[in-house]
């Protein structure tokens, strides 16, 4: 699939790439992470200056009304820059709050969010390989004027810097959807350090108390708003994935088109050639199922297994392209001094939230009413 940008797309995608070239130049987007801040406020807050948080917020609620494909764009022009947070997550669950039930009494809080204020993002996992977002042990109890949350999410990524989770629960009624402020009453947050300098987050709720206006969706509406919370993150993230390994390949090129050895470019060696062109077909073929799921996103149709097949492939593409830009740069690959360890140590991370390859080949699987015989 060729993707025909319309102009105001070209735009949108040039002024991110350009944002991102500003904010690499200041040393503040491709860093190593060694110290105590997740992710920097500053670039966050001109990054929500800039719209992108507001991209898939309906106009009527103060956003842009944007499609999910210029979403994409934006972040795969984070992906190529390494820009550190959850910004696909975060624009995904900025979209749950303004389109959920009783959106107008959430206002105030969703207008924190696309002004870069407030930071929200889901905590839907549980355990490991269990990324269904519809099946939560996390139990919810009636209490008068609201709910009591008790259980843990694990796996959320990038969750140091967070002001507020999305929590999916098991009520007596079903699956219900809640905003938990971090920070709340017997709400504790631990963190571990990921490969590339972020953390990871796990979320325990003890008799969290969650007032009606932070319910998001009812039994009713919170299976499809926890599917479709899930499908935008999975597609935003496949979208940075994809940014990280078109960078990492071009480094590549450019590379062994100037590096010598025996008297030549060691990319007139075949073996290199081969190579090269196998990763230059898996970035491609990613860019197409990226893409052309972000349109059927947009088309309102139900991306659900889609989403998770993306989440593979590009997940596998970006760890199979950055494993081969270290071996075609040698040894200085796996020094500090090349940039190209770090989107390799940002692929590992990237690769593993919200569900790893296996996890959502799993999924997939299951949702295309594939058997594992097949």
């Amino acid at each position: 699939m060729e993707l025909i940008l319309t102009e105001e797309q070209k735009l949108l995608k040039d002024s991110a790439a350009k944002f991102m070239e500003q904010c690499a130049g200041t040393g503040l987007v491709r860093q190593v992470r060694d110290d105590d801040a997740p992710f920097d406020r500053q670039i966050w807050r001109k990054m929500a200056d800039a719209g992108w948080l507001a991209v898939l917020v309906p106009e009527e609620m103060g956003g842009l009304g944007m499609s999910m494909t210029d979403l994409a764009l934006i972040l795969e022009e984070a992906g190529k820059a390494l820009l550190p947070g959850p910004l696909a997550a975060a624009a995904a669950s900025a979209n749950i709050l303004a389109e959920g039930p009783d959106a107008a009494a959430r206002q105030e809080l969703i207008a924190g969010i696309i002004g870069g204020e407030i930071i929200v993002v889901p905590a839907l996992q549980e355990k490991t390989f269990a990324i269904d977002p519809e099946a939560a042990v996390c139990r919810a109890t009636e209490d008068g004027g609201g709910w009591h949350l008790s259980g843990e999410k694990s796996f959320i990524p990038e969750a140091g810097g967070v002001d507020g989770f999305l929590v999916n629960a098991d009520s007596p009624d079903g699956l219900i959807l809640c905003y938990v402020p971090a920070g709340s009453a017997g709400a504790g947050l631990s963190l571990s350090r990921s490969v590339d300098g972020a953390d990871t987050g796990t979320l325990s709720l003890d008799k969290v108390s969650v007032p009606n206006e932070h319910m998001i969706a009812g039994s009713n509406q919170a299976s499809e708003a926890c599917r479709k919370l899930q499908n935008l993150t999975l597609l935003g993230l496949g979208a940075e994935l994809l940014g990280i390994m078109e960078t990492a390949l071009e480094m590549s090129i450019e590379y062994i088109k100037i590096r010598h050895q025996f008297g030549q470019p060691i990319g007139s060696f075949q073996a290199l050639q081969h190579r090269a062109a196998n990763d230059y077909m898996d970035c491609e073929l990613t860019r197409s199922f990226v893409f052309q799921t972000c349109a059927a996103a947009d088309r309102g149709e139900d991306i659900s297994a889609l989403a998770s097949a993306v989440k593979a492939k590009a997940s596998a593409a970006a760890l199979t392209i950055t494993k081969s830009a270290i071996q075609f740069h040698g040894a200085i690959g796996v020094s500090d001094e090349h940039d190209i360890g770090l989107y390799l140590k940002r692929a590992i991370a990237l690769s593993t939230y919200y569900g790893n390859e296996m996890a959502h080949r799993g999924r997939y699987a299951k949702l295309s009413g594939i058997s594992p015989a097949d």
